[in-house]
């Protein structure tokens, strides 16, 4: 289901899941903005202009880092609009149902963001602004946060997108869970699995995966993205040396990963204070490292993972362990540090993991299936699961990952003991039904709540 539209001759056009996401608000919200988020490069802008061109007569469109034709200066105008339309020469601004006005990069300008509220007031057409950095709209005083806002976030392609740009969606949605379909589908499946492991889910590194086939080409994307995602960062740090604190916290995140798999019992800010404080020449603060963490947080690079204490889903811990949001970032920041090779394919596999049941939880609550805000892992004793996912009627699933054949003993001491109802080994085999636990290919973990 990938092909050519009319934006560049021969470029790949992958349909994104939120073009439905879009046209629901569409439907039903015409009383907010819709603002979306997401990291940089994640294809918001793209999608956007995609839906705007192909659902509106008249699409104006205003990037606030060049700002060409004066926006910002226009707010005060009782007439706003028209005069820029004027100014921007794109013809007589029509007020209606079929216009929309796309705010891009809205994070640059405090008095536009700010006027978000007062611009619904006075506009009848539908408004959606966007920008890779509304991080800082949180962390800066400057910034106050309107009233009357959709929020939809963007993340890099998912499993099932990405199948579906090598012509695999079929085979993904109707493959059997536990094994009962031909076993050409799991294999054609697991291909695009290890490729995706690798190029991630940015449009940039999968349309090149998907021309070329080559695994290289996509890593030098995902390179040239996270240096120009740090240094872009950085520039909204008053740290000297943040461009180093980043660039470090990455290394952290995977080490912490590996190390909390030892059961350090550690929490997450130490650690990578620790591990940045060792690592950067310059001295370093508790709260440099937390700023810089939080700030990959908020611009969806890293996710946390909460954690059931003793087993016990009304024990929780917040935020006890991170993940890169996109597998193609966690595979190129493995080459960066020193972890055994088969401990990085675990942790990668359990990043994919992460990912793809992350998006269960990132539903509007009429579609959501699970109960909670994020994936959460459990511990009682020495044990240890992957993951626990309760869904709406409280059955608790409990999820162990492995990247090969290796025993599920937590997941098999997590069910003895009644700390879960149902128990599932997620791993790259075509999947089956067992006595003491189900197996699933993680491939196809995104499906785990159908």
């Amino acid at each position: 289901m990938h092909g050519t539209i009319g934006f560049k001759e021969n470029e790949i056009e992958l349909w994104r899941d939120v073009q439905n996401d879009l046209s629901e608000w569409k439907e039903k919200r015409h009383d907010t903005v819709l603002q979306v988020e997401g990291p940089r490069q994640v294809g918001k802008t793209h999608e956007i202009r995609k839906f705007a061109y192909s659902h509106y007569s008249q699409v104006i469109y205003v990037n606030l880092v060049r700002d060409e034709y004066g926006f910002e200066d226009s707010l005060s105008e009782r007439d706003f609009m028209d005069s820029y339309c004027r100014a921007a020469d794109i013809g007589e601004f029509r007020d209606n149902g079929d216009t929309v006005l796309i705010i891009d990069e809205i994070q640059e300008r405090a008095t536009v963001y700010n006027a978000i509220r007062d611009m619904r007031e006075r506009l009848s057409c539908d408004i959606i602004v966007s920008g890779s950095y509304l991080v800082r709209t949180v962390n800066s005083k400057d910034f106050f946060l309107p009233a009357g806002i959709s929020y939809l976030r963007m993340h890099p392609l998912s499993f099932r997108e990405f199948a579906r740009g090598l012509d695999l969606e079929d085979d993904y949605v109707n493959a059997d869970l536990y094994g009962g379909s031909a076993p050409e589908v799991y294999e054609k499946l697991e291909r695009a699995y290890r490729a995706y492991l690798e190029t991630g889910g940015y449009p940039e590194s999968v349309t090149a995966y998907i021309k070329s086939g080559n695994i290289n080409e996509s890593k030098d994307i995902i390179f040239n993205l996270v240096r120009t995602f740090t240094a872009e960062s950085s520039r909204f740090f008053t740290d000297s040396n943040a461009l180093s604190i980043f660039n470090e916290v990455y290394k952290a995140v995977f080490v912490r990963m590996a190390d909390e798999k030892k059961g350090t019992g550690r929490n997450f800010t130490e650690l990578v204070t620790d591990f940045v404080k060792d690592s950067v020449k310059e001295p370093v603060s508790r709260n440099e490292v937390r700023s810089a963490a939080s700030w990959l947080l908020y611009s969806g690079i890293i996710g946390y993972c909460d954690m059931y204490n003793n087993g016990d889903i009304a024990d929780v811990i917040s935020n006890r362990r991170a993940y890169f949001g996109d597998c193609g970032i966690a595979n190129y920041v493995s080459e960066l540090v020193n972890v055994p090779a088969d401990a990085v394919r675990g942790l990668i596999t359990e990043n994919f993991a992460y990912t793809e049941l992350s998006r269960l939880y990132d539903k509007q609550p009429s579609k959501k299936k699970v109960r909670g805000d994020k994936p959460c892992f459990a511990v009682c004793g020495e044990y240890e699961l992957d993951f626990v996912v309760v869904e709406n009627d409280y059955t608790k699933m409990g999820i162990e990952v492995k990247s090969g054949i290796n025993k599920a003993k937590s997941l098999e001491f997590f069910k003895e003991k009644g700390l879960i109802d149902r128990a599932v080994k997620a791993a790259p085999v075509k999947g089956g039904r067992g006595d003491k636990f189900d197996t699933v290919p993680v491939y196809l973990i995104g499906r785990i709540a159908d």
